[in-house]
This record gives C-alpha cells, sequence and structure tokens, in this order.
C-alpha cells in the first residue's frame, strides 16, 4: 500500500483533504479488488457459479422454445456477459472503463467547460490562498481593534458641553480584550473563510469518499445484472456512482466562480488594511457571497439526484408494447367497454377462436342484436372486361355478427390488429 501524505493545516487544509482523500481512494480501492477477486477467495467461485446459472438459463429456454437464437435475443446476452467477466477480471481493465471515468472524469469535463479553472487541486490552492488570506485579514482586525489609541485617536477632539451628539471616549488599560462591536468583522471574516473550505472542498470530499465505497463494491453489483431479478440493484449501483460523478463537477465550477468572485474583494481589503483601514462593509459582503454558495453547495446533491433519476435502462429486455384499443359499444346496454391489452399468441389465437365459434352456435342471430363489422377489403385482381367491385357480392365484407360481449370484443380487436 503506497504511503499517502498526511493533512497538513501549513500546506493548505483544502488541497491536502482532497489530495489525500484521492490517495487513500485509489490504494484501497486497489486492493480492495485485489483481495475480492484474486485467486481462492470466495467471491471468484461464486462468480463462477453465476455465470454458469446464466449460461444454463439461457439453454433452458432455447431448449424449451421460450427464447429465439436471434441477433436480436443473443447479441445483449453475450455482450453482458463480455462486460461482467471484463469487469471482475482484470484490474486494469475495471481502472479504466470504471475507476478513470467517475474519478478523472469530472476534471477533464470542467477544463473543457472552463478552462481557466483547472483541475480540482487548482481549484483548492485558490480556495487555500482565500482563506488563508481571511484569518489573515481578521488577524490584523482584532489586533488592530485591540490597540489603546484604536479606540481613541489621538485628533479626536474634546468633548465639549455644547455638542452632546458627541460620544464622550472610553479608554480601557485592558488591551487583550475586543468590544463584541469591533470583534464583529474578524468573526465575519474567520465564519466566511471556514464555510468557504466546506462548500467547496468539503464537498469534493464527500462525494469522493461516497464514489470510493461504491467502487469498492463495483465487481458484486457487476455480476447481479446478470439476473433480471437483481439488475434493480446494479442500475441503482450506476445511478448512485454517476451522481457522485456530477456532484465534482457542479462543484468545482460553483467554487471557481466564488473565488474568481471573491479574489478583488480581499485584495482591496488586503491594501486598506495595510493602511490601518478595515471595512465591515466589505467582510459583510464577502460573508453573503460565502452563504449563497453554501446554499448552492448544499443543493447540488438534489440536482444531481433529479438528473440521474431519469436513467431507465432496459438491457437484454424487450419493451413493452400496448396494444391500442378503441371503446366498443353495446347495443343493448348503451355502455363502453374498453378492452384489455391483449398479447398475441397463437396458442390464445386458437383458444379465443373455439370460444367464438361456440358462442356463435348458441346466440342466436336477431335483428335487435344484429352487428355489421366492416373488414379491409381484399386486394383482389381486376382486370379490363371483369366485373366491378359492387357487383361481386363477395367484395363487400360486411360479417353480420351476434350481440358483442366483453370476450368478444378483445377477439374482434385481436383479429383488426392481425
Amino acid at each position: 500500500m503506497a504511503a499517502c501524505a498526511p493533512i497538513s493545516p501549513l500546506a493548505g487544509s483544502a488541497e491536502t483533504m482532497v489530495g489525500t482523500v484521492d490517495c487513500y481512494m485509489q490504494t484501497y480501492v486497489q486492493s480492495g479488488y485485489a483481495n475480492l477477486l484474486g485467486p481462492g477467495s470466495l467471491f471468484s467461485y461464486a462468480l463462477t457459479v453465476a455465470l454458469t446459472l446464466y449460461v444454463a438459463l439461457v439453454g433452458y429456454r432455447l431448449i424449451f422454445g421460450r427464447s429465439t437464437l436471434s441477433m436480436g435475443e443473443m447479441m445483449p446476452r453475450m455482450v453482458l456477459i463480455g462486460a461482467v467477466l471484463a469487469l471482475t477480471s482484470n484490474w486494469a481493465t475495471y481502472q479504466v472503463l470504471v475507476y478513470d471515468v467517475l474519478t478523472d472524469g469530472p476534471q477533464e469535463i470542467v477544463s473543457a467547460i472552463n478552462p481557466g479553472a483547472g483541475k480540482a487541486t487548482t481549484i483548492t490552492e485558490r480556495v487555500d490562498v482565500l482563506s488563508n488570506r481571511m484569518v489573515d485579514l481578521a488577524d490584523a482586525w482584532t489586533e488592530f481593534d485591540a490597540r489603546p489609541e484604536a479606540a481613541m485617536p489621538a485628533d479626536m477632539p474634546a468633548a465639549t458641553p455644547t455638542a452632546p451628539e458627541a460620544l464622550p471616549p472610553t479608554v480601557t488599560g485592558i488591551t487583550a480584550l475586543v468590544a463584541p462591536k469591533d470583534s464583529l468583522g474578524p468573526n465575519m471574516l474567520l465564519l466566511s473563510a471556514l464555510l468557504l473550505v466546506l462548500a467547496s472542498a468539503g464537498v469534493l470530499v464527500i462525494a469522493k469518499i461516497i464514489l470510493g465505497l461504491l467502487l469498492l463494491l463495483g465487481p458484486v453489483f457487476a455480476i447481479l445484472a446478470l439476473f433480471a431479478g437483481t439488475r434493480g440493484l446494479a442500475l441503482g449501483w450506476g445511478r448512485a456512482a454517476v451522481l457522485m460523478a456530477l456532484v465534482p463537477i457542479m462543484a468545482m465550477m460553483t467554487s471557481a466562480g466564488v473565488v474568481a468572485l471573491l479574489e478583488p474583494v480581499l485584495t482591496e481589503m488586503y491594501v486598506s488594511a495595510s493602511q490601518g483601514l478595515f471595512s465591515l462593509r466589505s467582510a459583510l459582503a464577502i460573508l453573503v457571497v460565502v452563504l449563497i454558495m453554501v446554499a448552492v453547495s448544499v443543493q447540488l446533491f438534489r440536482i444531481g439526484r433529479t438528473i440521474v433519476g431519469g436513467w431507465v435502462m432496459s438491457f437484454g429486455q424487450a419493451p413493452s408494447r400496448a396494444v391500442e384499443g378503441t371503446p366498443v359499444t353495446v347495443n343493448a346496454n348503451q355502455n363502453e367497454l374498453q378492452p384489455p391489452n391483449v398479447i398475441y399468441n397463437e396458442r390464445m389465437q386458437s383458444l379465443i377462436g373455439s370460444i367464438e365459434r361456440s358462442a356463435m352456435a348458441t346466440t342466436s342471430v336477431s335483428p335487435a342484436t344484429q352487428r355489421s363489422v366492416y373488414l379491409p377489403p381484399r386486394f383482389d385482381g381486376i382486370g379490363e372486361g371483369a366485373p366491378s367491385r359492387q357487383d361481386i357480392p363477395s367484395s363487400d365484407r360486411r360479417i353480420a355478427r351476434g350481440r358483442v360481449t366483453a370476450v368478444r370484443a378483445p377477439v374482434k380487436a385481436i383479429r383488426n390488429a392481425a
């Protein structure tokens, strides 16, 4: 196991925190993959059993006619078996296809969208610079407010009875304590530095830790994708992994924008602080910007969940097709009956045909219950000199039917569809 650098506050808390998490994540995922799928491990035997059962089920369906030996049926199954074998047999393949895509992909996307933002390390370095400036300004502000001459400037005029609006200066010998009003600016800067690190590097670290746990369990969910009953678990794993890859993209873009917005303000405050001037309004503006960034960072996980929630995968499954039917009017009761969805099948068709024949034999046809059904015309070849279609009695394909019941309505729907 490679040695990872510890978190060092002197080097920058955001940069070292993100770098350390990346190092530990790659180390533990690689070692966990080797232990899980190494020779002689229990999971390797389970993988062999699962693949054997899947191939046996495919052969069973082919033998008993429940599946066809066609390209559309067999190609998705073969691709699925190949993908599972590729992801569970070699760490190099798993690293290129899954690990690198989910970990390095967000940085490449951010660099393509905003080349000036750079990678995550560059953004965290800029965040560390800004947070260190805020802490330095807060320390300088506190020391400045604690000086006795800061409480009573030398050029302040003495209080006179004719100027009641001028407050009398209060000078105390305690220089270590700062009044609450004077400590408001330094406290806002310290709070802004803390929230800036949490909203930028904190979100990245949370997403990376969760993504590392998902990648560690990736081979397990790859095997669960073989069977239809457990394929939903694999789809849920894929959604969670993509979510933890989308959150760093949005977090890095948000951090880059906020850093670009705060850098001019802090530079101006630095110049003013060197002259002994501290602006409470600038500190308030910085705090407001950082609070807005925190609110956006909280919503990133919800936005990502909404995006991946629409991901539906039907790999190796035929899409369901609903049979469109029109409402049938029953003359006797004047009620509309909607025919149910019917799946065409030869055995079902023969069964329905026998039911219809028995119903026609037992049902008396009368003018009150008679119903005409128009079928599509036949394309009979009519040449020159042949009688017209109107003169041929068989060309009118109206068929006298008996009373339309709830059993016979699906029959006509099936025949019209056929």
